[in-house]
């Protein structure tokens, strides 16, 4: 009986832990109208549906078209939490290239994207230290 109690339990904290997950999870939309890097790849302009915007830190960033979907590892962000406002991608530029900085999606604090060795080659080369910073509006 014990061992029956103790299975129920589990499988009830399970289900509460998944739909706490999954409540958790944003989903983003995006229009991007420039090419841009992350997670090493280079992706099309175009409209992009980013998933998996919670506090766990990873998500994924697919592209409406062709569907390519690079995963990555995301951290918390320095920015305030929102108050449910506007959501929107920011991306790093120097010169034509632009770099995925950052997703935040009106409440939270955001997630930042860190620095790839493209991007700290490219900071290196440009002329200012800073990039220029740019930001995309998103829909929920």
């Amino acid at each position: 009986m014990k061992k029956v109690l103790g299975c129920l339990s589990m499988a009830a904290l399970a289900v509460m832990l998944a739909t706490t997950a999954s409540a958790q999870t944003r989903m983003l939309k995006a229009s991007v109208p420039f090419d841009f890097v992350v997670a090493g790849r280079t992706l099309p302009a175009g409209d992009y549906v980013v998933s998996g915007v919670n506090a766990i830190g990873l998500l994924a960033i697919q592209n409406v078209s062709s569907g390519a979907a690079p995963t990555l590892t995301t951290s918390n962000s320095t920015g305030r939490p929102g108050d449910g406002g506007e959501a929107f991608l920011t991306f790093h530029r120097y010169g034509s290239d632009y770099f995925l900085a950052a997703i935040c999606d009106g409440y939270t604090g955001g997630r930042s994207i860190g620095m790839s060795s493209a991007e700290r080659e490219r900071a290196s080369m440009a002329s200012l230290r800073k990039p220029e910073v740019v930001m995309v509006l998103a829909r929920r």
